[in-house]
């Protein structure tokens, strides 16, 4: 099971590697104005994950994708432009869960504050939390940059369509790894799904910030296994916490 983090390297390497790659697989291209709460992070000029503008100060992503000398991109859409609406900031702090745990992927969240706060416009805009974890929505979306299904990188942020998996199922098809901050989410018709690269990015269910892609099987996409996502609905009380202490 693979860690879902990707550094877009300058020379890609032999095709096997590619195939660990960032993807949200079998999506499509996202309409322009359709993800204003998207971040990018990046570490030395290079795509690591993505992220959630939840606050005009703080951007909520996976533990996992904790670095040095983070970047965060808002309002991008086209990583090779550089767009009029965009904006740059650099983290001045990086808050990890204190019950992360890295080998099991359990409380895999963050939150990074800003170096300057973002300013809102059609194109950035913060995104509501889940905080009812009862609620089941038929309908969910991922998004992200990098490889596709056919095998290129595009420039633009993809998006697919998915939905919520039952615990039991999620908990079939990941035997004795699932937890309690974990919700399940994928397509068993098509394998659409996010993969390595997608880190923090969400999992967006009813127009409120359900998850944050986390970890899930690789190779990713198959039907079986779906993806794996830290359960926003469980931290509300967290978050706020830390945004008021720092």
């Amino acid at each position: 099971m693979g860690m879902k983090t990707l550094l877009v390297a300058l020379v890609l390497m032999a095709a096997a590697w590619a195939e660990e790659q960032n993807k949200v697989l079998h999506g499509g291209p996202c309409e322009q104005t359709s993800h204003p709460y998207q971040a990018a992070l990046y570490m030395s000029g290079h795509l690591l994950c993505g992220g959630v503008l939840i606050h005009p100060l703080w951007v909520l992503t996976a533990a996992h994708c904790k670095k040095p000398n983070l970047q965060v991109y808002l309002g991008k859409h086209n990583l090779q432009q550089r767009e009029s609406f965009q904006e740059q900031s650099s983290v001045v702090r990086a808050v990890v869960h204190p019950g992360y745990n890295a080998a099991t992927h359990d409380q895999d969240i963050m939150l990074l504050r800003l170096a300057r706060p973002a300013r809102f416009s059609e194109r950035i805009q913060p995104l509501s939390l889940e905080e009812d974890c009862s609620a089941n929505h038929a309908s969910c979306h991922i998004l992200g940059w990098g490889k596709t299904a056919d095998g290129g990188f595009p420039n633009t942020i993809q998006c697919a369509y998915i939905h919520l998996v039952s615990r039991e199922e999620c908990e079939r098809a990941y035997p004795n790894q699932i937890t309690q901050n974990m919700v399940c989410a994928g397509d068993e018709k098509y394998g659409k799904d996010s993969c390595q690269g997608d880190s923090g990015g969400p999992l967006v269910c009813g127009d409120r910030l359900r998850g944050l892609v986390s970890w899930g099987n690789v190779p990713c996409g198959s039907k079986e296994k779906p993806g794996v996502y830290t359960d926003v609905c469980r931290y509300g009380h967290w978050i706020r916490k830390t945004i008021q202490g720092n």
